[in-house]
Formats: structure tokens, C-alpha cells, sequence
């Protein structure tokens, strides 16, 4: 008998090793809605990498990465529901890549990562609301949001800009840009004739247009996201302003030509906190376009927001490789308490035991008349 009992113990303990979990990892993204274009590229850029991964590699330590999305149609409720269900049913080891500024701040402030002890990496908006005082467990890959309005305003300083108007989103996100814009406005000594908002989550930006139009500055900074944008450059443009227009990076710029046309997007000025995804003598940017070609639809634009979602899988992923096999949540943040600096083609992160902000790499890009970015 305990012959018997001896191999029955040593069948299950093999099949227990050929029966590995899936590491599972989460995002709530606006898939659809007025930020929906952006999300799905977002979202499509990190799905190619864990494809990939998981086809060329077997996924992580032999175990394959599960990416598990909710579409939050940029809702502030959908989004914490789908946090909650991610965290208490599809149990992730980490979250990354969010989109709202709003409901990022709001999950900190219950501290639900911190409660969970999950870490989420990547959040789109780099709002001050979302980084102070934050959490340990939420890992930046973007400059601030600061760092980009300090760029372009100082670009605004060079060209000899005496007057702006700021256009933004009304919410964490676009008045912390505000702010930020004053404050930048006081050292260059460029003063604000103007600023207009619009409703987050809606199409409104009519009353912000006139507001705007009526000022009449030289130059416009615009804190917003790409259909509002959008609407806000045809309506602008239509009551014949030359205002020289100042964008941060939170606008998709493929689907910003698409809804109004090259024209109209010729000479917009936009702060980027990636690397320019044409360089396609970067290794980094060689990676991704290879990699998004072979594993995304054949839709997904190679634009920034898709770069987006692929450089934070990419460090995700890394950081798990560290964590060893069998991750936990408190493996994986340790491995990413510690992962120091990682070097993607010239591109670099960093974080630490007291450092969050992982980059604060800034450039500006420009749009021709063909509806193309150059820097």
C-alpha cells in the first residue's frame, strides 16, 4: 500500500508542475466614447507585446501573461467597478496603463493599491492630482504634465509670445494643467488673456471657442484630449483665428488628422513624453513597429498612443521577469521598488525605493502640411 501511495504522491506532484496559473494582469481604458480611439490604440499597443511574449518566449518564467481589459467608455464609476472586479475576482498581480485622472486620484485616495497591495504602472494623465501625494504602488512612466506646459511655454517664451489663451478640460486633469499654466505664466512673464474650459467626457466646446476667439491672444495652449480638440480647432479656425496652437501630449494625433484634416492641423505644436515613433533607426522604435505588424490588427496605427501601451507592457513585463516565477502582487512591486534604470532604445525609466516618476523626457513635435509629425 504505501508503495502505491508513495506514486500516486509523485503523479500529482508532476502534474502539478506542468499545470501553471496565467499571470494576470489588468486595465480599465476608455475603449469607446470620446477617448475610445486613443484606449483602443493604447490598449492594442500592449496587447502586441504580451502576444508576442507569450508566442516567442511562452510568456514569463513558462507562464503565460493573461491581459485582461474593461472598457470605462472614460467613466469616472465604470472605471472604479472595474477596478474593483479586477482586483477581487480576476485576483491580477498588477494593473497598468489607465487613462482617467479623475478616478486614478480617486482610487489612490481609498487606497485600494495600497490596500491591495497591487501596483499599477503607466497612468495617462500626469496631473499633479494623480502624483501628490499618490502611492507607493502607483509606478509613472510619463513626465509630469508640468514638465510638458514648462516646454511648451518656453517655446512660446523664444518665439517672443507675449499673450496666450488656455483652452482645457474641466476636471483634475485640465485644471491642474491650468495651474500649472499660471505658474509657468509668472516666471516666463507670458500673460494669460484668457482661459475656457468644456465638460469632461462631452463634445462641448462652443462657449470655450467664443471665449477664446474673443480674447484674441497670438497663441492658444490646449489641455484637452483629441475630439474635443478637434471641434475646438474647426470652430476656431472657422471664425479666421491664426492663433499659433500649443498642445500637451494627451491628444492621439493620427485620429486628430483624420477628424479634421491636415490643414487644419498644420502647425499645431505638441509635447511628446515618448520617443518620436518614426525613428525608425531607434531599436526601441524598430521593436514596436515589428512587433505591432506581426501581433495588433492591421488598424492599429504605429502612433504614439499604441507606443504608449507597448512600452508599459514592456516594463511591466520585465519587472515580473525579476519578481521569478510564481508572481505575486508583493513580488512584483518589490522587483519594481527595485528595477533602478532600464535603457529602451535611448528611452529611459527609473524608479526606486523613493522615486515614482519614471521619466522626464519632454520634446515637441510639430505637424506639416501633409499631416505629418516631424521634431
Amino acid at each position: 500500500m504505501g508503495k502505491w501511495i508513495r506514486m500516486l504522491w509523485l503523479t500529482l506532484c508532476l502534474l502539478g508542475l506542468g499545470a501553471r496559473a496565467d499571470i494576470v494582469i489588468g486595465q480599465s481604458v476608455p475603449l469607446s466614447g470620446v477617448a475610445g480611439e486613443y484606449g483602443r490604440n493604447m490598449a492594442q499597443g500592449a496587447q502586441a507585446y504580451f502576444n508576442w511574449l507569450n508566442k516567442q518566449s511562452g510568456g514569463i518564467h513558462g507562464e503565460q501573461i493573461k491581459y485582461v481589459q474593461y472598457d470605462d467608455g472614460f467613466d469616472f464609476s465604470r472605471t472604479l467597478a472595474n477596478t474593483r472586479k479586477l482586483l477581487a475576482e480576476d485576483k491580477v498581480v498588477a494593473l497598468m496603463g489607465y487613462f482617467s485622472s479623475d478616478a486614478t486620484a480617486s482610487i489612490v485616495s481609498r487606497r485600494w493599491l495600497d490596500g491591495g497591495g497591487v501596483p499599477l504602472v503607466g497612468v495617462s494623465s500626469s496631473a499633479r492630482t494623480v502624483r501628490e501625494p499618490g502611492s507607493r504602488f502607483l509606478f509613472h512612466t510619463r513626465a509630469s504634465q508640468r514638465e510638458e506646459i514648462a516646454k511648451l511655454m518656453a517655446q512660446m517664451k523664444r518665439l517672443g509670445i507675449a499673450r496666450i489663451g488656455v483652452f482645457y478640460q474641466d476636471d483634475g486633469f485640465g485644471q491642474d494643467g491650468l495651474a500649472a499654466a499660471q505658474e509657468e505664466a509668472k516666471s516666463t512673464g507670458i500673460v494669460i488673456a484668457a482661459s475656457a474650459s468644456y465638460p469632461a467626457n462631452t463634445l462641448s466646446v462652443n462657449t470655450a471657442v467664443k471665449r477664446l476667439a474673443d480674447a484674441n491672444p497670438p497663441a492658444i495652449l490646449m489641455i484637452s484630449i483629441t475630439k474635443p480638440s478637434g471641434l475646438f480647432i474647426k470652430a476656431f479656425r472657422r471664425l479666421d483665428s491664426d492663433a499659433a496652437l500649443y498642445h500637451t501630449s494627451t491628444v492621439d494625433f493620427d485620429e486628430l488628422v483624420r477628424d479634421i484634416g491636415p490643414d487644419l492641423v498644420h502647425g499645431l505644436a505638441i509635447a511628446q513624453v515618448y520617443p518620436y515613433p518614426g525613428d525608425n533607426q531607434n531599436k526601441l522604435i524598430k521593436e514596436f513597429r515589428s512587433t505591432l505588424a506581426a501581433f495588433a490588427p492591421s488598424s492599429t496605427p504605429p502612433g504614439y498612443a499604441a507606443l504608449e501601451g507597448y512600452i508599459t507592457a514592456k516594463l511591466l513585463a520585465d519587472a515580473i521577469g525579476k519578481a521569478g516565477p510564481n508572481p505575486s502582487r508583493a513580488k512584483v512591486y518589490e522587483a519594481l521598488d527595485n528595477l533602478g534604470e532600464v535603457n529602451y532604445g535611448g528611452f529611459r525609466l527609473s524608479f526606486g525605493p523613493n522615486q515614482r516618476s519614471g521619466s522626464h523626457f519632454v520634446e515637441l513635435t510639430i505637424a506639416n502640411q501633409k499631416g505629418e509629425l516631424s521634431k
